[in-house]
């Protein structure tokens, strides 16, 4: 019996396209959906083997929740994260990933067959993250530093980052030492550290900020 699948991807090309590749390598794609609320109706319709997951799918629950949800109208299905996110704690607020779930970054991807393999090791209950250099830089980072990145790129002072997290400035002004150390990002005349953490930020969101400017 061939596997069967869910495929849950907000980009109208992707989730198409996904959806024809997969269809193509022998998978048996039950549905699709483009919205959190649309899988789980499909998932309670079809009950699918696997289930191929955006991290991010606008407004509203993230695909971690969709997940959980998933594995609550059935705890055997497998999860497969295909995402543009280095790391999933960049979604804020963000769940533990579902256990034996398969994270795997979109630039990553060089063929379907990638995918597939993934879809199965997912069923094997397999923990396995695909890592690029950056994700695995960004995975260092804490909880707090990673939170201290996110406000620095929302062009936040050190001020008004202090407020907000109801600590001294100078705790901060430590804490973003320690980021940078942690990132690699030496203090030099030809560039702006704090750009530098936004330009990181961002670019781990899987923006290419090199285009945005052409």
């Amino acid at each position: 019996m061939p596997t069967s699948a869910l495929v849950i991807e907000d980009d109208d090309l992707m989730r198409v396209s996904l959806v024809a590749a997969l269809s193509s390598a022998g998978i048996n794609v039950l549905a699709s959906s483009k919205t959190s609320a649309g899988a789980i109706d499909l998932a309670r319709t079809h009950f699918p083997h696997v289930a191929l997951v955006d991290l991010h799918l606008g407004k509203g629950p993230t695909g971690i929740d969709v997940a959980h949800e998933l594995r609550k109208i059935d705890p055997r299905v497998g999860i497969v994260f295909l995402t543009s996110f280095e790391d999933p704690r960049l979604i804020a607020e963000t769940r533990p990933l579902p256990q034996g779930s398969q994270y795997l970054l979109k630039k990553d991807v060089s063929s379907i067959d990638h995918i597939v393999a993934s879809l199965d090791a997912s069923l094997e209950g397999k923990n396995r993250r695909v890592r690029t250099e950056l994700a695995s830089t960004m995975s260092q980072l804490s909880d707090v530093q990673l939170e201290t990145l996110r406000l620095i790129a929302q062009g936040l002072s050190n001020t008004e980052i202090a407020r907000r997290r109801h600590v001294a400035e100078k705790s901060i002004e430590a804490s973003i030492t320690r980021l940078l150390k942690s990132l690699d990002l030496p203090k030099t005349q030809q560039s702006n550290q704090r750009v530098q953490l936004a330009r990181l930020y961002f670019e781990s969101q899987g923006l290419n900020l090199d285009d945005s400017e052409n």
